[in-house]
């Protein structure tokens, strides 16, 4: 059995390019679902999964981690367990994928980096009213306890063809720069092309200098600024150096309520390593999974709770 985890810690400074990492996704066989910005969610290939893409891989480090049977480890790793191949014959064949670049795509994705584009607001809209005359997707979002006032507040949408929830994304100066979408049956995710989910957090617009709370889902934080808690969405497990200067920069201290799981506490731990600030963890508590999970006369007896202790 492998030594997962000493091998991806003694190995986790290599650097790898995006084709090579899918490059070598490819060639053991594994199915990419979603190619998001910075990372790949793959259907996994150690354990049953072909409804949703499981399994997420960094597109620079290799880094991968299954959020279903919390499988993870490094590039090598994920090589010499998917295929069968030992790990000298793993290290030669993520070798002979280095070479394997995308000039043309690396060029389109420099321009699109340049800046931050507005997004089309007409298909905001278009999505909204959408939403608003659809009684499954208004009773969905109430099931997640959001308002309908806060769907009118954030533009909430609607996709007939995708059957997903649209929420939309706006910067830091209230610009909307894309979207994010879940289905309404399943746990299906979809973005807008392009959503520079690296450079923004969701929901920042409307909470600046802030004791700001961060969580991973767009809900989560619409379901907090619903009860008057500041709170922004990292839009994933992950945080970019973008986000975390982005925090230092707006916030007058931070509350971290990470998902209960291994990437949730690795969150925790790249905020704690990177930000000025004070900053303070909420343990979720009991079978919770987040703080989604919790009613909202919970969610504010924890909130006033971590508050009462940093007076």
């Amino acid at each position: 059995m492998l030594s997962r985890g000493r091998r991806a810690q003694t190995d986790s400074s290599y650097f790898y390019t995006e084709n090579q990492v899918k490059s070598v996704i490819n060639t053991c066989g594994a199915t990419i679902g979603s190619d998001l910005e910075t990372h790949f969610l793959i259907y996994c290939p150690f354990h049953y999964n072909i409804n949703t893409p499981a399994c997420e891989v960094d597109k620079e480090k290799g880094l991968y981690f299954c959020f279903a049977c919390q499988e993870s480890g490094n590039l090598i790793d994920f090589v010499m367990r998917s295929s069968n191949r030992n790990y000298f014959e793993a290290v030669r064949l993520i070798d002979s994928k280095s070479t394997d670049y995308d000039y043309e795509e690396s060029i389109i994705k420099l321009v699109e980096q340049k800046e931050i584009e507005e997004f089309d607001i007409s298909t905001i809209n278009r999505l909204y009213n959408t939403f608003m005359n659809n009684d499954d997707a208004i009773s969905y979002v109430k099931n997640r306890g959001i308002s309908i006032e806060s769907a009118a507040e954030f533009k909430i949408g609607y996709s007939d063809k995708q059957q997903m929830i649209t929420v939309p994304v706006q910067d830091h100066s209230g610009i909307y720069v894309g979207f994010v979408g879940r289905s309404i049956s399943g746990k299906s995710f979809k973005n807008s092309n392009g959503l520079p989910r690296r450079h923004v957090l969701f929901n920042l617009n409307r909470n600046k200098y802030e004791k700001i709370v961060v969580v991973e889902s767009s809900f989560d934080a619409i379901r907090l600024w619903q009860l008057g808690i500041p709170s922004v969405a990292t839009l994933g497990s992950y945080i970019s150096r973008e986000q975390l200067e982005l925090l230092n920069k707006w916030s007058s201290s931070i509350i971290i309520a990470p998902d209960k799981d291994e990437a949730g506490q690795k969150l925790v731990k790249k905020i704690k390593d990177n930000i000025s600030k004070d900053v303070s963890v909420i343990e979720i508590p009991g079978d919770n999974k987040d703080i989604g999970d919790l009613s909202n006369e919970e969610i504010i007896e924890i909130i006033d709770k971590i508050n009462s202790i940093l007076i």
